[in-house]
């Protein structure tokens, strides 16, 4: 069964970005694809931009699109080839969310996103998903 986290994160789409990287990066550490689901092209072509703009030493394979590998950046809504970590940045669940072996849900300060992320654990939880919680919002500033 799929293992769903959250962290709550104090500060906005921005700092999510930079959580992700840190994520991405022990992901990939561990042999692990990631698909970075994100709401649209205009935020697909943002964390694109944040991903080059880190250190040289900090280089994160990656590419728009779904069928990209290691590491997808996109906004379709099919997720290509790819079934080991989805990051979810979009306010609703991805139908297909039960095929990765990991969901990670970030939520950053937004009061609509922050009640849709809220939805989505009632949605996890009712349907008995093993569910993580870590509140970032006093550890974490990107």
């Amino acid at each position: 069964m799929t293992n769903i986290s959250f962290y709550k994160l104090a500060g906005d789409q921005t700092t999510g970005f930079s959580l992700i990287c840190q994520l991405v990066k022990k992901s990939l550490a561990l042999g692990q694809q990631v698909l970075c689901l994100v709401p649209d092209d205009n935020a697909v072509k943002l964390l694109d931009s944040y991903i080059w703009q880190l250190q040289s030493s900090s280089f994160i394979p990656h590419g728009i699109g779904n069928k990209s590998a290691p590491v997808a950046i996109s906004c379709d809504s099919d997720p290509g080839d790819h079934h080991q970590i989805l990051i979810n940045l979009q306010h609703s669940i991805p139908t297909w969310f039960s095929r990765f072996d990991r969901v990670i849900e970030i939520i950053y300060q937004d009061d609509d996103y922050e009640q849709a992320k809220r939805e989505n654990f009632l949605f996890y939880k009712q349907r008995g998903y093993a569910l993580s919680y870590h509140d970032l919002s006093e550890k974490f500033s990107g």
